[in-house]
C-alpha cells in the first residue's frame, strides 16, 4: 500500500520533470547598476529559440514583465508590471500575432486606454480614459487607420471634438463648448486643426 501512495504522489513529479526537460533555462542581467533587473528565460532544448516563459525581475525581487513563446515568437499573454508591481499592459499574440484587447493601466490600476487588434494591426473600437476614469476619447480603427467618428472630451466628460476619419482622413470636424457645436470645419478641402 506504501508502494502505491509513493507511485501516486511521485508518478505526477516525474511527469513535470520530463516536460520541463524540453527547456532550458538562461538567466541574464541588464539595467544599471543602480536598478539591475534579472531576465529569466526558456530556450527550445539545445537552441537559441524561445519557447516557454519569459520574466524580467527588479532587485527588489518586483515581476516587471511576463511573457509566453513558442517557436520564438509570443504566444499567450504578455504583460508589462510598473516598479511597484501593477499591471501597466496586457496584451495578447497567437503564434507572434497580436490578437484581441490590448489594454493599458495607470499606475493605480485603472484603465488608460484599449484598443482591439486583429493581424498586429488596430482593428475596431478604442478608448482612452483621464486619470480620473472619464472617457477621453473614443475611436475606431479599420486596417490600423482611424476610420469613422472619433470623439474627445474634457475630464468632466462634456464631448469638445468630433471628428470623421475614413481611410486615416480626416473628413470634417466639430468643436463643442457645453456640448454645444461652435464650429465645423470641412476637411477634404482644407486643413483641419
Amino acid at each position: 500500500m506504501r508502494c502505491k501512495i509513493a507511485l501516486f504522489v511521485l508518478f505526477p513529479l516525474l511527469l513535470s520533470a520530463e516536460v520541463n526537460t524540453e527547456y532550458d533555462l538562461r538567466i541574464s542581467y541588464t539595467g544599471d547598476k543602480n536598478a539591475p533587473m534579472t531576465i529569466k528565460t526558456h530556450y527550445c532544448k539545445g537552441t537559441t529559440t524561445k519557447c516557454g516563459r519569459q520574466v524580467k525581475i527588479a532587485q527588489n525581487g518586483t515581476l516587471l514583465f511576463k511573457a509566453f513563446y513558442k517557436n520564438g515568437k509570443y504566444d499567450g499573454e504578455v504583460l508589462s508590471y510598473y516598479a511597484n508591481g501593477a499591471l501597466q499592459e496586457r496584451r495578447t499574440y497567437t503564434e507572434g500575432i497580436e490578437v484581441g484587447k490590448r489594454v493599458i493601466y495607470y499606475n493605480d490600476g485603472k484603465i488608460q486606454s484599449e484598443q482591439e487588434y486583429a493581424f498586429n494591426k488596430r482593428e475596431g473600437e478604442g478608448k482612452k480614459y483621464y486619470d480620473n476614469g472619464v472617457l477621453q476619447a473614443e475611436f475606431s480603427y479599420k486596417d490600423d487607420k482611424l476610420n469613422g467618428v472619433r470623439k474627445e472630451f474634457d475630464k468632466q466628460g462634456n464631448i469638445t471634438y468630433e471628428t470623421l476619419y475614413k481611410e486615416g482622413k480626416k473628413q470634417t470636424m466639430k468643436k463643442y463648448t457645453n456640448n454645444v457645436v461652435i464650429e465645423e470645419k470641412n476637411c477634404r478641402w482644407s486643413a483641419c486643426y
